[in-house]
């Protein structure tokens, strides 16, 4: 009997916080592949930066890595047409609200994925496009995927403009729509990850903004709906999401109730980034038959668990 091809997909933005982890989910059973600039766009702390990037490269041992810009359309046309993969996950991003250099961010998503469609012309792999809630805007409610696209920042105008291109030009295609991420791995300081940092550390000098909602959900969670999407046979928009807003305060008494221990914060209330309310999963618990297996609090909890051994190095 003829031993069955494992599958090859090829991550681009591999070496980030999402494309590691997926890295990981996947190598035991596919060939996987990173193409990644390598390039840190973040103002955490270099010492806490260097500890999770050490970090993300024990969750790459295996895989087979290249380094380059995803502007480069011939290096990346080089590679693909070498690697020949399956399918390509475009994760390639600057997720960072307000980022100083607009056209970087605007040409790393959308010159990014208009050169893997280019390059994928002939090869014909799926493409799996990771977008944003973003895309949508402004909402405050409970939004499924038919919603109208109308992004109101860069990062957004990107991961729409994404959207649009891959629904036009790629034969085979998955495009996923996620929400606010946590997990250790990241070093984009989000609040999340500021707040369980601070709770573990005891630092002070933290404010929490009660205006926004968030909807979140873990990174264990997200990659293994991306998985799930990956191998899904039709072209099809997907909410992987936890599927309920919550406040960056919620966030807090849970983690409080983690540590066992208050924190102290002060209360502001910001209205500077996009409102966001709910991403509704439903279609990707019908047809996927994928939702969260960590609520916030077994998320946080094991965040915690793996900052403690990785960053701190406590049992």
């Amino acid at each position: 009997m003829a031993k069955v091809r494992s599958k090859k997909i090829l991550i681009v933005g591999g070496n980030g916080f999402v494309g590691s982890w997926l890295s990981d989910l996947l190598k035991s059973s596919c060939q996987v592949i990173s193409f990644d600039i390598q390039k840190q766009f973040s103002s955490y702390p270099r010492e806490k930066a260097v500890k999770i990037i050490k970090f993300r490269k024990k969750l790459l041992r295996g895989v087979k890595q290249y380094k380059g810009d995803i502007r480069n359309f011939s290096l990346f046309s080089h590679i693909l047409n070498k690697e020949k993969p399956d399918v390509i996950v475009c994760l390639s991003s600057i997720p960072i609200e307000g980022f100083e250099d607009e056209k970087l961010q605007l040409e790393t998503e959308v010159m990014g994925i208009s050169n893997i469609l280019r390059a994928n012309k002939q090869l014909n792999a799926k493409v799996v496009f990771m977008s944003s809630l973003f895309a949508i805007g402004h909402f405050d409610h409970a939004v499924t995927e038919n919603s109208h696209l109308d992004p109101i920042t860069n990062y957004g105008i990107g991961k729409a403009t994404g959207e649009h291109l891959v629904r036009s030009f790629a034969k085979k295609y998955g495009i996923i729509r996620t929400t606010s991420l946590y997990g250790l791995g990241d070093i984009i300081n989000r609040a999340p990850q500021i707040i369980m940092e601070r709770a573990l550390e005891g630092g002070g000098n933290l404010w929490i903004n009660k205006a926004p909602l968030l909807d979140f959900i873990y990174i264990k969670d997200l990659v293994e709906g991306v998985k799930k999407v990956m191998f899904h046979k039709e072209n099809e928009t997907f909410n992987i999401s936890g599927g309920k807003a919550l406040t960056l305060i919620d966030f807090v008494k849970t983690v409080e109730s983690c540590i066992g221990k208050k924190i102290k914060y002060e209360l502001r209330s910001v209205n500077d980034r996009s409102r966001r309310g709910t991403l509704v999963n439903d279609k990707a618990r019908l047809v996927l038959n994928w939702q969260p297996k960590y609520n916030l609090d077994t998320g946080i909890k094991d965040t915690l668990d793996l900052y403690r051994q990785h960053i701190l190095n406590k049992s």
